[in-house]
């Protein structure tokens, strides 16, 4: 979506040729003025959910198609998770690179936390466990060597993704269980198994159950292993 809103701002004015110079189109050039800054872009989409943003990346895409023909600018992005969940053990997950206006046959060199390798569209994540309470994060850093209509090119794609160790908090009557990290961040939305049941957290990473939960239950979370239902016999 940052990437069409940047093309937009660009190449729509041009093909307008001078129509934003008229008055009658004073807020319509303000707007792709506003478009252009990188931060207010930022602002913008940060409150948008995926679901908004694409729908409106679609109507932008569609709008511009009546007027002029869209004209996207090279782009290349590492195609990773925002987050990872992780056990005791190191994770290896693979990532690609998604490009737009690129010749066939780029590679690139990748660096941070990765599998070392040679040249390549692809490379392996290595995510580590975090060790700490803080929160952790694995970044990726890719320089594409690329070519557009036969012209060389270099262009720098960055990820970053955050690694999460699972914990679950068992409330003293065992009718309430919170998911969280190793940081304290709740896990919402995730995956909560309780022995065969499974549960969705909300909330706040809130799991409320109906009766208490029987001593002795292991307790997964995003399908790692987090421990036992407290209580019982000692």
């Amino acid at each position: 979506m940052a990437h069409l809103l940047r093309s937009l701002s660009k190449h729509l004015p041009g093909q307008l040729d001078g129509l934003l110079e008229n008055a009658r189109f004073k807020d319509g050039a303000a707007a792709l003025q506003r478009l252009a800054d990188p931060a207010h872009v930022e602002k913008a989409l940060a409150r948008m959910s995926p679901e908004e943003a694409g729908w409106l990346g679609d109507l932008l895409t569609e709008r511009w198609s009546w007027i002029a023909d869209v004209q996207l600018d090279p782009e290349v992005a590492i195609v990773a998770p925002e987050e990872l969940w992780l056990g005791m053990e190191p994770v290896h997950l693979p990532l690609t690179l998604a490009a737009v206006g690129l010749d066939e046959g780029f590679e690139a060199l990748w660096e941070g936390a990765v599998l070392p390798g040679p040249p390549s569209s692809k490379a392996t994540l290595l995510a580590k466990p975090p060790e700490g309470k803080a929160p952790e994060v694995a970044r990726v850093r890719a320089q594409v060597r690329a070519s557009v209509k036969g012209q060389r090119c270099v262009l720098i794609a960055q990820a970053q993704v955050a690694l999460r160790r699972p914990s679950v908090v068992v409330s003293d009557d065992r009718r309430k269980l919170l998911a969280q990290d190793q940081s304290g961040r709740p896990a919402v939305g995730c995956r909560l198994e309780l022995g065969p049941d499974v549960h969705l957290t909300g909330p706040g990473g809130l799991v409320e159950l109906e009766v208490p939960a029987q001593p002795g239950v292991p307790l997964k979370l995003e399908g790692i292993p987090t421990g036992r239902i407290p209580g019982g016999k000692p």
